[in-house]
């Protein structure tokens, strides 16, 4: 794949779990990488992105993990970060090609995105390409057969476990809201919903394409549940008589 003295980092977004969506690119790159890397913590080095490309990984290539703590302590996160470009360069310059794999998209809310910045920090000529993958929320709305924006509509993805008192705030700026990781803070996030002056409908996707999935209708009837990692809803204007 790369045809210089160093080798090139693939950031490969997977999917959201179904090997069948991943994309022809992200096959041929990861059967052909030397090394294939994954994100884990410091408690748990279980990786989703892994399970989904375990059948396509070639006998002969190592598979390393990348240790990312869940913190909020910015020392700490960047102690990590450089520690884990420091291991990639180091794969690299030993003129390996090298996959760095993340469900859904590499860069959409992906440890991708802090990887290759430090990356481009420590070594300005690294060779980095990114291969796109398919969206959570692009398969949760196939998953309902619901359109996510049309005519001159607009679509707000947010983070849920940000504050969801922030809802209020930047529901006015789309007619179309993702509500991504919605684990954390669920009932405050359908409670700041249903509090806003514009009626909308809440549909809930838990583990799309994975064990366990849950596809709701009405997100708004979940509330006192407990959410799996990753769950998210898609809450759009309610259309009259909704």
């Amino acid at each position: 794949m790369s045809d210089n003295n160093k080798g090139t980092l693939y950031g490969v977004g997977v999917g959201p779990g179904d090997p069948m969506l991943l994309t022809r690119l992200a096959v041929e790159v990861i059967s052909k990488a030397r090394v294939i890397f994954a994100a884990s913590s410091p408690k748990n080095t279980y990786s989703r992105a892994l399970n989904v490309v375990e059948d396509l990984i070639p006998p002969e290539a190592q598979v390393k993990m990348l240790n990312f703590p869940m913190t909020k302590d910015k020392a700490k996160l960047e102690e990590a970060w450089e520690a884990n470009a420091r291991e990639v360069l180091e794969v690299l310059d030993s003129g390996q090609d090298a996959a760095f794999v993340t469900i859904g998209d590499s860069l959409t809310y992906s440890t991708y995105g802090y990887l290759i910045r430090t990356i481009a920090k420590i070594d300005p000529q690294a060779k980095i390409e990114t291969v796109p993958g398919v969206t959570s929320y692009h398969a949760a709305a196939a998953r309902l057969n619901l359109p996510l924006v049309e005519s001159e509509e607009s679509l707000l993805v947010i983070s849920g476990v940000s504050r969801p008192e922030d809802i209020a705030r930047l529901a006015h700026c789309a007619e179309n809201i993702v509500i991504l990781k919605t684990y954390h803070n669920y009932d405050k996030i359908v409670e700041a919903l249903e509090a806003l002056p514009e009626k909308r409908t809440a549909r809930l996707v838990s583990n799309c394409h994975q064990p366990g999935e849950v596809v709701e209708e009405d997100a708004f009837s979940r509330r006192g549940s407990e959410m799996p990692y990753l769950s998210l809803i898609i809450s759009k204007m309610a259309e009259s008589g909704e």
